[in-house]
């Protein structure tokens, strides 16, 4: 199943597709504010009636609509709109791109055409490795290492762990 298809089964429960997108904190505010509104709702409505001012279960029930329909219209417009399966085609296109760039020596283009992949999708370990390989080039063993990092805290950066590590070794070694 595709992984834009899960997202939409999630989103019936606001915050998980973002916590399962890598949107953690938004993720968790979301999920917080609507179990939060829903538990008040139940509490104020059922549980403890006379504990809260009269009204207060329909305010909170409406709270809690109102998250839901807002979480579900942004992950909606998410899905649609940005998910990184919906620009494949111009990530691959940038990507062949910088690679002839990098290729040519044009260190510049070729790291301006990365960092437009990682602005589509921030966890493409190939764009990331590159990216570390062209601050190499450019002398910027700061920016190289972050790059470098974060490609190994990606899905797909375990395939490069090699790569990785020696280019960091080589990075930690003073020059001759």
């Amino acid at each position: 199943m595709p992984r834009r298809a899960w997202i939409g089964l999630l989103c019936f429960w606001p915050g998980l597709p973002q916590i399962w997108t890598g949107q953690e904190v938004f993720g968790l505010l979301l999920a917080g504010f609507f179990a939060g509104a829903v538990n008040l709702a139940i509490a104020s409505r059922w549980v403890w009636a006379e504990a809260f001012a009269p009204g207060s279960a329909d305010f909170f029930a409406a709270a809690a609509v109102l998250t839901w329909w807002a979480a579900f219209a942004y992950t909606a417009w998410w899905v649609w709109l940005c998910h990184p399966d919906r620009h494949r085609q111009e990530i691959d296109r940038l990507y062949r791109e910088a690679m002839e760039a990098y290729l040519q020596g044009r260190w510049n283009e070729a790291r301006k055409r990365i960092e437009r992949i990682l602005a589509m999708d921030d966890r493409d370990s190939d764009a990331l490795m590159q990216l570390g390989a062209i601050h190499v080039r450019t002398h910027r063993p700061d920016l190289a290492r972050k790059a470098y990092r974060q490609c190994l805290e990606q899905d797909g950066g375990a395939k490069w762990r090699w790569e990785v590590e020696r280019a960091l070794a080589a990075l930690d070694r003073p020059e001759a």
